[in-house]
């Protein structure tokens, strides 16, 4: 999804690493790269800037997005026995802008240069769907991604009205895409407390979320009883695989999966990313514990 411009190294010593990405964001992390970088610098501040951006999204790149070996590929996943995903990180249209722009520019933005918002969303979307466009007519597809990350512990990043303004018209251009292209299930990614958001996401046609972080409040089965035909994926609450967890903390969480199960649209996983805070027994307990609940439903 990147303009694809060449990573540069600007500085590094023995603890810390300051780089250019491929998307021209100056990042800082530790010499390792383990965490989410801070942002030091972003390529999009104000219209002149944006306007020399998206020159990098013009529509006649996408031949050159495709992998070397493109047809070996596409004959080996015509043979896959797993499904297949369009979509990743900075593949939304909040999480697009907010990346070239940083999470306080593009929120000032908003107010301030809705016109320009409007205009990057667009941007992505026509690129989204040429380039989805072109990988499907070689191999079929099982699911599509909104990849936002649009909410903190406290609910959404943005405000009901600005999403209705600034995704619902896009989000409704994908489903529509998706369903024409026989794509039916249409995935949006948030961390942190997300049911505010979920009323939202329904309207638009998008049929699922994940990973309903339990540490921000999320209740799965809340969310289950408001929408009996949302997909979901994840809501088990990793913390509880950490060392100051236990057997007893992994069974109170999965008695939550035992009551969903049953209910359909649902496939349970760690709500993130499994982190080096969880110990391997209370990982393999709960991995254990959950397959013996999935082979007894």
């Amino acid at each position: 999804y990147s303009p694809m411009f060449r990573e540069e190294v600007i500085e590094k010593d023995d603890t810390h690493i300051i780089y250019r990405d491929s998307y021209g964001v100056l990042c800082k992390n530790d010499v390792s790269i383990r965490s989410l970088p801070m942002e030091l610098e972003h390529p999009v501040t104000d219209w002149n800037s944006w306007k020399k951006y998206k020159e990098f999204y013009d529509l006649g790149t996408i031949e050159s997005r495709l992998p070397e070996g493109w047809d070996d590929i596409v004959a080996r996943l015509k043979k896959r026995d797993f499904p297949i995903r369009l979509g990743g990180t900075v593949g939304g249209f909040l999480g697009f802008p907010r990346q070239l722009m940083g999470v306080t520019g593009y929120l000032m933005a908003l107010y301030d240069a809705p016109d320009m918002i409007h205009d990057m969303c667009d941007t992505f979307l026509q690129f989204l769907l040429h380039y989805y466009d072109r990988i499907l007519q070689d191999v079929e597809v099982d699911c599509i991604l909104i990849w936002e990350d649009m909410a903190g512990k406290q609910g959404s990043l943005i405000s009901p009205d600005h999403f209705r303004e600034f995704l619902s018209p896009r989000y409704r251009d994908m489903v529509g895409f998706a369903k024409e292209s026989g794509v039916d299930i249409i995935l949006t990614d948030s961390d942190w407390f997300v049911e505010d958001l979920i009323p939202l996401i329904v309207e638009t046609g998008v049929t699922g979320m994940y990973p309903f972080e339990r540490a921000a409040g999320n209740d799965l089965l809340r969310i289950r009883d408001a929408y009996p035909e949302f997909q979901m994926l994840g809501g088990f609450d990793k913390q509880v695989l950490f060392a100051s967890g236990g057997r007893e903390a992994v069974e109170r969480e999965l008695e939550i999966t035992k009551q969903i199960l049953p209910r359909g649209r649902y496939i349970p996983h760690l709500d993130h990313f499994a982190s080096p805070d969880c110990t391997w027994e209370n990982f393999s307990y709960y991995r254990n514990k959950l397959n013996h609940i999935i082979e007894e439903m």
